[in-house]
């Protein structure tokens, strides 16, 4: 091998050891949240993604700006990937501005901004994520909380804002009031729309927990579908494809997340509308009674795939 090419391969060599070594180097790529995914939902609750609105069921995936809205009697959790869970409750408007997962030269970081504009959510954090890190702000109203906490409760309403410090600590801040803390659990704060009558460290009664969790927990038996349900309750079936997309468009407006399957009855193929993941047997008859008020053509039934 000539001079010319020794120094040609010593130099090829040098440039890969040295692109190596830059690659182990570098910061490792942010991973895209692994989570953000309903795993309950007690309907009505809808998904509103851009101009799209389509009935909630679990296994949905909640980007950023996507809104979660619920109507009288729904409930809804939200996975977020570091393992916490916002649990939302009837009559309310919650949006995603940003949900990401970052890392640094010190592990992963979850970065999120969430928003509820009316209503009331429960944010909590499993026993797992405790040790998980996270930079998390919940606007509730005219109330902007940064989460370090592991267990808060609150409501936006016309009449103002309720933040509840039930274990950890929240940073606050809110108009007339920046740069607050919260770092008492079992307090909470209240303050109107306009950022005045703002009352602080009122205690939390175990009364007060009860209830803020009923408002907020799915109440198991009453209809609620779950990631792990095994049940099926059957709608309608139809040999029109026509009448199963309508009532389809129907349930979807009331906030009912259906679909078509075909199924064959003595050789003939038949349009089967169905609601899957329903939790229980009794959950899968508490729907079929609410599903049956949206049209009298359907006679729901319960049951279980063999």
């Amino acid at each position: 091998m000539s001079k010319h090419h020794n120094i040609a391969l010593a130099a090829a060599i040098a440039c890969i050891l040295c692109t190596s070594t830059f690659a182990a180097d570098a910061p490792a790529p942010a991973n895209p949240p692994a989570g953000s995914v309903v795993s309950a939902v007690q309907s009505p609750a809808w998904l509103v993604h851009g101009n799209d609105v389509t009935p909630l069921k679990p296994g949905m995936t909640v980007a950023d700006g996507d809104k979660l809205r619920t109507a009288a009697g729904g409930r809804v959790y939200l996975q977020l990937p570091e393992h916490s869970t916002v649990k939302l409750g009837e009559n309310t408007e919650f949006m995603t501005p940003t949900m990401q997962m970052t890392k640094d030269d010190q592990g992963s970081l979850f970065k999120g901004v969430l928003h509820v504009l009316k209503g009331v959510f429960r944010f909590t954090t499993s026993l797992v994520g405790h040790s998980e890190r996270r930079q998390v702000d919940i606007q509730v109203g005219v109330a902007t909380i940064g989460v370090r906490g592991t267990d808060v409760w609150g409501r936006a309403g016309d009449d103002g804002s309720l933040v509840a410090l039930l274990e950890g600590k929240v940073s606050m801040d809110m108009p007339g009031h920046t740069g607050m803390m919260m770092e008492k659990p079992m307090h909470y704060m209240t303050m109107a729309t306009t950022g005045a009558d703002m009352k602080m460290d009122q205690d939390v009664t175990p009364d007060k927990v009860a209830d803020w969790a009923a408002q907020t927990d799915v109440a198991a038996g009453t209809g609620v579908m779950t990631d792990d349900g095994k049940w099926v309750v059957a709608l309608v079936s139809s040999t029109s494809d026509a009448d199963t997309a309508r009532l389809m468009k129907k349930l979807s407006a009331a906030g009912y997340p259906s679909e078509d399957i075909t199924v064959t009855i003595k050789g003939q193929e038949w349009h089967r509308l169905v609601i899957r993941q329903v939790a229980s047997l009794k959950d899968a008859k508490a729907l079929a009674d609410k599903v049956a008020k949206v049209s009298p053509l359907m006679s729901p039934w319960p049951y279980q795939p063999k």
